[in-house]
């Protein structure tokens, strides 16, 4: 009975991956259409994780002009160590309806795009498809 529930467990985990996958993807999609570009440059970076003793993953932060001369600045969703230089410049996408939420660095938007999604909804389906035949 015990490996029942667990199954079912794994199924309903195995679901919601492929949920959190076709919803990443459909909205990165929908935010596809309305994007602008801008140049940016990144203004310090984030403590984001850490790693042991005194190492960190930084997320960089950057700050850009919107097309309406708003001035953003915002934290990007990929972070590393060392984490970018300050003043270096950056390519930044946004939806100018909603600058400050939407922003992201043109690269990490691109791979969000592409792995993001599909990336979770392969995970999704493959504890699915485990869990399922493990009935």
């Amino acid at each position: 009975m015990g490996m029942v529930v667990a199954h079912i467990f794994g199924i309903a985990l195995g679901i919601a991956f492929i949920y959190g996958g076709v919803h990443e993807l459909v909205q990165r999609l929908r935010l596809q259409r309305k994007l602008v570009r801008a140049q940016g440059v990144f203004v310090g970076h984030d403590d984001v994780a850490a790693h042991g003793a005194g190492i960190h993953a930084r997320a960089g932060r950057f700050r850009f002009v919107t097309q309406d001369g708003r001035t953003v600045e915002s934290v990007s969703a990929m972070y590393s160590f060392p984490g970018p230089k300050p003043g270096r410049p950056v390519t930044v996408v946004y939806d100018p309806a909603r600058p400050e939420r939407t922003a992201e660095r043109l690269g990490v938007h691109r791979f969000l795009l592409v792995a993001g999604g599909p990336m979770l909804m392969a995970i999704g389906m493959a504890v699915l498809i485990v869990n399922v035949q493990g009935l």
